[in-house]
């Protein structure tokens, strides 16, 4: 199934894959007032954007939900500077799984593949 982010989030799909691997994202809280509306199997989308200290934040809207661990924030640092330099927000799918007020964020993203 191909999933896409939604048309009211102009921006470039990271990993442009699609990705494959859902990765936790570091402290997220659920707070329920602002809990995303989607059910934790359809997904929906977020901003990745670089922060000064080499990690990666998660964002929705103008609230950042948590941050990509540093090892996966080096597998996307590529990607992330090159929507930049275009001048495109970084898109990823997220999911959450797990029962109301008490879930977990994951972002789906991709192993690097290896080069020959």
């Amino acid at each position: 199934m191909h999933w896409s982010p939604p048309t009211d989030l102009p921006g470039r799909l990271v990993p442009s894959s699609g990705g494959r691997v859902p990765v936790r994202v570091r402290g997220f809280v659920e707070e329920p007032t602002r809990a995303p509306s989607r059910t934790p199997d359809r997904g929906f989308a977020v901003v990745l954007a670089r922060t000064e200290h080499d990690v990666v934040k998660v964002v929705r809207g103008t609230t950042v939900l948590g941050y990509l661990p540093p090892a996966w924030s080096q597998v996307v640092d590529f990607e992330l500077w090159s929507c930049e330099q275009a001048g495109e927000p970084a898109l990823a799918r997220a999911l959450l799984e797990g029962r109301p007020g008490e879930r977990d964020l994951f972002v789906m993203l991709d192993w690097p593949r290896r080069r020959s």
